[in-house]
């Protein structure tokens, strides 16, 4: 039986060769594998088969607005807001998210909210709306789903916050 670190890395190097021609093709990273791990070729591609018989995930980008009389609501349930969204990073989900605001923040104001961007890992935009639809800012009203915007995400490059 393939360990389970041996069955992510396939997973991965399969579904990374499906979306670009640049990278090498599912066999050519299979017979890859199969070289470094001394795993059978046929116990590759039956890891490979799982792995591209599974739903195909993307990521995504939710633009959000805030409702125009949002700010107590989103106050209010902040805190709900953020467990939440600690625990869609968990079992990434979710992959970053912010406010974004008018003007800088300044130490000891409230910013002026305008709205969420989040990134999310899914199979489908519909699928993004039924994940972000459980959100504390979308039960409390906070969000505008009537102004919000998906769409599929290529991240060309992402750093960590400093």
């Amino acid at each position: 039986m393939l360990s389970s670190k041996t069955v992510s890395i396939l997973r991965s190097v399969v579904t990374r060769s499906k979306f670009s021609i640049s990278r090498p093709s599912a066999s050519c990273a299979i017979r890859a594998a199969a070289h470094t791990t001394n795993l059978t070729r046929s116990q590759l591609f039956s890891v490979a088969t799982r792995a591209m018989s599974e739903p195909q995930k993307y990521e995504y980008v939710a633009i959000i607005p805030d409702k125009a009389d949002a700010l107590e609501r989103r106050v209010a349930v902040r805190a709900n807001h953020l467990e939440n969204v600690k625990k869609m990073f968990a079992d990434g989900v979710m992959v970053s998210g912010g406010v974004y605001i008018d003007g800088p923040v300044i130490e000891g104001t409230t910013p002026s909210f305008k709205g969420s961007v989040v990134n999310i890992i899914a199979e489908s935009v519909e699928q993004v709306k039924e994940i972000l639809s459980n959100d504390p800012y979308t039960l409390n009203d906070v969000w505008d789903w009537e102004k919000a915007q998906v769409f599929n995400f290529v991240c060309a490059v992402r750093k960590a916050k400093p």
